[in-house]
């Protein structure tokens, strides 16, 4: 079996794969702690590339997991839909500092499984979303 630690790949009879320990500060997002797959290919240079390509993102996305776990100073004030509701105003259906929208979760879902993707990928998204909101989930639900 043929290690190459800095570009998180490895050999298994004769197929690619990659392979990263999920930090431990991260380890609650995830259901493993160790990310594992195949590249597809037996050809060296197609697998860095895959590989680095996916660390990169992996990189990425574990620096927005731990800004997104900071507590901000300030972080009530931010004007993106995420503000705590004011004391008059909880209920058992409050919207906590850190829960999304429909439609900012499915922004975020497009930006990082949406890329190269064709633009019905992208229409399916927004129409599903869009079916949500016209049924009246987005006001609460009905006991």
């Amino acid at each position: 079996m043929e290690n190459i630690s800095r570009s998180y790949v490895f050999v298994k009879e004769g197929i690619f794969y990659f392979t990263r320990r999920v930090p431990a500060d991260l380890r609650q997002h995830y259901s493993s702690g160790k990310i594992s797959y195949s590249l597809r290919t037996r050809s060296r240079a197609v697998a860095l590339s895959r590989a680095n390509r996916a660390a990169c993102k992996l990189d990425e996305y574990w620096y927005y997991l731990r800004t997104q776990d900071a507590e901000l100073p300030g972080k009530h004030l931010l004007q993106h839909g995420l503000s705590r509701p004011s004391p008059g105003q909880e209920n058992d259906l409050s919207v906590t500092s850190d829960a999304l929208t429909l439609s900012e979760a499915v922004l975020t879902y497009l930006r990082l499984k949406g890329q190269g993707r064709p633009e019905t990928f992208c229409r399916a998204a927004r129409r599903s979303c869009g079916y949500v909101n016209r049924a009246g989930f987005a006001g609460g639900f009905n006991s």
